[in-house]
């Protein structure tokens, strides 16, 4: 397992991540947390070093889990978790950070988010108290998650955004217009979530997949009518693809995100052990450049239909609407 720098921060990471969203109880349905700390251990032996989480993910159980899991191996992961966006106050920030720590078992956070921006709270307060929390050495290095260009360079005005966590796969592909580009040029590391699009591009799931109740993968963009066919169709074009190298589609997806210039570690969910082994055998080897773009003529048309239907989970319509004028 290779090890690369988050942008210009002293923060090194392995080349994937584990992402413990599914850990949490919530989005995906109930977990299993015995079967969690096996899955972070394993991630561990494996060497991935990066794990994320967020206060957010099951009312901080995620953190819960990962602080239990961590007892005794603290020194061997790096740990990134995110204040949620209605704690961006400055008090509140400080209040959700100490929080953090408690759950998780440390005294100190490798890379602390904001996990979405507030209109209602001015960035420059919020960074302002979590440079306070660099200065005291209890972060190593300030993310902020979902956030587009305009944002970053008025958070930019009132400290330093070492990464950025966005939404970014084969079939979301947002950030390769502008944000990419402008991250490299800036130094700031990029940390993809949903790197198998929500479970789309595991090839398991079928046009007559049912998910369980408190999956909100039923919600999002990618999983509505006519659009979740079509992305199951250019799925399966990619299996012949991934059986050329022997490999999975999973492993053929997080290969093609891994390599793409600027990425520094994508993060994977991962429920059970056997899914992390699989994630792991995504790195290590490449993909020609001819294949390449035969996977990425398969998946382009579903990124092209969903291009201007707004963010890819629906949080900005659901969320972002500021405070009615008194």
């Amino acid at each position: 397992m290779q090890y690369r720098r988050l942008g210009g921060s002293p923060v090194e990471v392995s080349e994937i991540g584990l992402g413990t969203w599914g850990m949490s109880g919530s989005f995906w349905g109930a977990a299993d947390d015995a079967e969690s700390i096996r899955v972070i251990h394993r991630a561990l032996d494996l060497g991935v070093t990066l794990i994320d989480t967020a206060e957010a993910y099951g009312a901080g159980h995620s953190e819960e889990v990962l602080g239990e899991a961590l007892v005794g191996r603290r020194d061997k992961a790096v740990i990134a978790t995110k204040v949620a966006p209605n704690h961006l106050d400055p008090a509140d920030v400080l209040a959700a950070f100490e929080g953090s720590l408690k759950r998780l078992k440390t005294d100190y956070i490798d890379v602390y988010f904001i996990h979405w921006p507030h209109p209602d709270y001015p960035i420059g307060d919020t960074m302002g108290a979590l440079e306070k929390l660099r200065g005291e050495g209890k972060i190593r290095a300030i993310g902020v998650s979902n956030f587009g260009i305009k944002q970053i360079e008025e958070a930019n005005q009132h400290g330093t955004i070492d990464v950025l966590q966005p939404p970014y796969n084969m079939l979301w592909r947002e950030v390769e217009a502008e944000i990419l580009p402008y991250c490299r040029e800036h130094a700031i590391g990029i940390i993809p979530y949903s790197g198998l699009a929500q479970g789309l591009l595991t090839g398991t799931l079928r046009p007559d997949t049912e998910f369980a109740e408190g999956d909100e993968r039923r919600t999002t963009v990618l999983f509505q009518p006519g659009t979740y066919e079509k992305a199951l169709a250019a799925v399966e074009g990619l299996r012949p693809i991934a059986a050329k190298y022997g490999k999975t589609i999973p492993q053929l997806a997080v290969q093609w995100l891994t390599s793409r210039p600027g990425v520094s570690s994508p993060l994977l969910g991962a429920r059970t052990v056997r899914e992390i082994e699989e994630n792991a055998g995504s790195v290590g080897w490449t993909i020609s450049p001819e294949d390449v773009a035969a996977m990425e003529a398969l998946t382009a048309p579903v990124w092209a239909e969903i291009a201007s239907k707004g963010d890819m989970f629906g949080y900005w319509t659901r969320h972002h609407r500021p405070r009615a004028q008194k």
